[in-house]
């Protein structure tokens, strides 16, 4: 199946479980001679988090839906009854009232400062905000890199709907903080992959609207 875990272009093999280890060894052999090796299974959870790719249990779960994980485009509305789909138009029609975001730190030394790990507090104009759900070093930027969720609520803690949540994410007034280890780093908020993240080649799809 061509499929990417990592962002870049890749595939994923189904094979017999008595088969593997000679796949395994039939593709090393293969790939000698183009500097084939073996890669962790972090360094495919953290490479993913620069292509702003969600990460089912981490950034994704039963509690998140398509709208606010910025997934729409996975929905066909069209299709008929499926189970979830009335609240779903219900939320489309009334709004969200939190959105999943990619941050890049600003000032943040990886080789001094305590780097990331998840469960950070998100801060826009000094108000919390939400909490980052996955963090990783993004190479080809250069620059720590969090995902997360920013939530809007009221002066009670009542969440506030929109409509239009990207705008209130993106609104140039708002300053965002990540707090790492009792120490807040000013943030850059992104909601869309960045088409410079993607070295090799044209990328199968990029989830951001046309302009």
């Amino acid at each position: 199946m061509r499929l990417t875990h990592s962002g870049e272009d890749g595939f994923v093999l189904y094979v017999p479980s008595e088969y593997g280890l000679h796949v395994y060894e039939t593709l090393v052999k293969a790939g000698k001679d183009y500097g084939i090796r073996d890669a962790g299974y972090y360094a495919l959870r953290e490479l993913r988090i620069e292509k702003f790719y969600a990460y089912w249990g981490s950034d994704l779960t039963t509690h998140t839906t398509p709208l606010e994980s910025g997934r729409e485009f996975r929905v066909n509305f069209e299709k008929g009854e499926f189970i979830g789909r009335d609240a779903l138009l219900t939320q489309r029609e009334n709004g969200i009232s939190k959105r999943f975001a990619q941050f890049f730190l600003n000032d943040f030394d990886y080789e001094t400062d305590v780097w990331p790990w998840g469960g950070e507090p998100i801060y826009r104009n000094g108000k919390y905000c939400g909490t980052i759900t996955s963090t990783g070093y993004a190479h080809t930027l250069e620059r720590m890199t969090c995902l997360g969720f920013v939530t809007d609520t009221d002066s009670q803690g009542n969440k506030v709907l929109h409509k239009a949540m990207h705008e209130f994410i993106l609104d140039k007034s708002a300053k965002y903080e990540i707090a790492i280890a009792g120490k807040k780093f000013p943030a850059e908020v992104n909601l869309y992959t960045k088409p410079t993240v993607y070295q090799n080649g044209e990328p199968v799809f990029i989830p951001a609207p046309k302009r």
